[in-house]
């Protein structure tokens, strides 16, 4: 068990990784060291500068709503006050005080609304038990939420100005008005640009791989040190002992060849994590979901202004149920232009030999960097994006899709997180990963409970967040399938670029 004084390894330095060494070094450990492969020192966390984790990507959404899974909803609150205390303390600096490329205009939280979208004019079950919950347990972020087509809510949204008014109605026609949901305006979304003036963040979202960028800043503030990039911070094994009675992790060995001893070492790797630690295979894995851009010319001042944050909503739309059901969404314009959709009902694997025991096959992400990089998606989700955005907003079907990306997640059996000594290592390894598609927004406080248990202190989380695997004869997110699972990309056909053009006046 960790104490003050382990020697402590983290790999990886994304969200998982950032926030377990800030609360560990806040609390007086005093020698913690975060290795990644990607020098964040120098590309920022940018994913179009060689960045292909999770915690690297143009923008997220940041949400509270969890239905029944209050722990999770409590979270999401705790991490929003703190997203506002370190607004107000980066608006406070001193620019010489920043990382580059960090200044006192940006903000790492705004909250432009999250419209939950699903198919069918009576609101859905899911969507009545998230108000449920949050009118129950938080009755003033309650107050901020606006059911669609209510009378009384709309002269609620109203009292917030012309902008929300505007953001109520903006989904009322898509398929005739026969949809439901609700506006959330204490919820918004995670955006990378950084040189945006203040007006142009009207209300709210999270300034994403800058946010990463200021975490790493004030990690190194309180002590943490890092190891980053290749080969000098490329993990290329655990160090394991096996000579006592029981194996120990005792370090980690990089790709230039030097050992690192540590007393603790914690695998934060997101959807890598297996392929570090061949025990987790079954715990978590690695899933695609599809990610698809429009860019918008700058003589379409029109669609500019239209998909505006000002005017426009972070939005999700749920529709259907197995293989058929969609799930997925979209986020207001960037200053450059560019309009990100992403589609997540049915997520991706990829099989391959694990790099140290070639017996096993594990899904391991493939990327635009990776040694066989993708410049595609596959043509399945392409399909079901082209379908619902295309009706949604047929004015974009002129442009076509102009750009897209594999973004992969870490998907744990049941959605919860994976933050627990790995067995058999005599507390010596310890997992922190298991994201499923809604880990970034809790940066701020994650690390906290992770904190508690590395120390074996028992908290609400233990539970949830305990080493499990995948149980015989169970249904278990998918991770049940293996390398036979009809979601492994051998047996996907993947777009052509021709594939991300819109067939005008086709059914969709």
């Amino acid at each position: 068990m960790s104490s003050p004084e382990s020697n402590v390894i983290i790999v990886g330095g994304g969200v998982f990784g950032l926030s377990t060494a800030l609360w560990l070094a806040r609390g007086g450990y005093k020698n913690v060291t975060i290795f990644d492969r990607c020098d964040f020192e120098k590309n920022h966390y940018n994913p179009s500068n060689g960045c292909d984790g999770a915690s690297a990507d143009i923008n997220k959404i940041f949400r509270a709503t969890y239905g029944s899974k209050s722990h999770s909803q409590d979270l999401a609150l705790e991490a929003r006050d703190i997203w506002l205390e370190w607004n107000q303390a980066i608006k406070n600096s001193d620019p010489s005080e920043l990382p580059d490329p960090l200044t006192p205009e940006d903000e790492l939280l705004t909250l432009c609304g999250v419209f939950h979208l699903a198919d069918g004019p009576e609101l859905i079950d899911l969507y009545n038990e998230n108000l449920r919950v949050m009118g129950e347990t938080a009755p003033s972020f309650r107050d901020l939420q606006f059911v669609k087509n209510s009378d009384s809510d709309e002269r609620r949204v109203n009292s917030l100005g012309p902008n929300w008014a505007k953001k109520y109605h903006r989904f009322d026609t898509f398929r005739d008005g026969r949809t439901n949901g609700f506006l959330d305006a204490g919820s918004g979304i995670t955006l990378a640009d950084k040189v945006m003036p203040r007006f142009f963040f009207y209300l709210s979202w999270v300034n994403f791989y800058q946010a990463c960028v200021y975490a790493r800043h004030i990690c190194l503030k309180a002590g943490v040190k890092f190891i980053l990039g290749r080969p000098q911070g490329d993990i290329k094994s655990l160090i394991v002992d096996e000579s006592g009675s029981s194996k120990r992790v005792t370090g980690i060995q990089t790709q230039d060849g030097l050992r690192h001893n540590a007393d603790l070492v914690i695998v934060a790797c997101g959807p890598w994590s297996s392929s570090l630690i061949p025990d987790a295979h079954r715990s978590v894995e690695a899933t695609m979901g599809t990610v698809m851009f429009v860019d918008v010319p700058s003589d379409r001042q029109d669609l500019r202004a239209r998909f505006h944050p000002d005017n426009f909503p972070v939005w999700r739309f749920l529709e259907g149920e197995g293989d058929s059901a969609y799930e997925g969404g979209g986020f207001p314009i960037t200053k450059e232009g560019r309009i990100k959709f992403g589609f997540r009902a049915r997520k991706f694997t990829n099989f391959q030999a694990h790099p140290s025991q070639e017996s096993l096959k594990i899904s391991t992400p493939r990327t635009k960097y990776s040694p066989n990089p993708i410049n595609t998606v596959p043509l399945y989700g392409l399909k079901q994006m082209k379908r619902v955005i295309g009706g949604l907003f047929p004015e974009l079907t002129e442009i076509g899709f102009t750009d897209s990306r594999l973004c992969w997640y870490t998907d744990s059996i049941d959605n919860e997180f994976v933050i627990d000594y790995v067995p058999g290592y005599s507390d010596s390894l310890f997992i922190c990963t298991g994201g499923s598609g809604h880990g970034f927004k809790f940066l701020p406080i994650l690390g906290k409970y992770v904190k508690n248990q590395l120390e074996r202190n028992p908290d609400r989380f233990t539970p949830l967040w305990k080493w499990r695997t995948v149980e015989e004869g169970k249904k278990c997110n998918g991770l049940e399938e293996g390398e036979t699972g009809p979601r492994d990309m051998s047996k996907l056909k993947l777009a052509s670029p021709h594939d991300f053009h819109f067939r005008i006046n086709s059914p969709l």
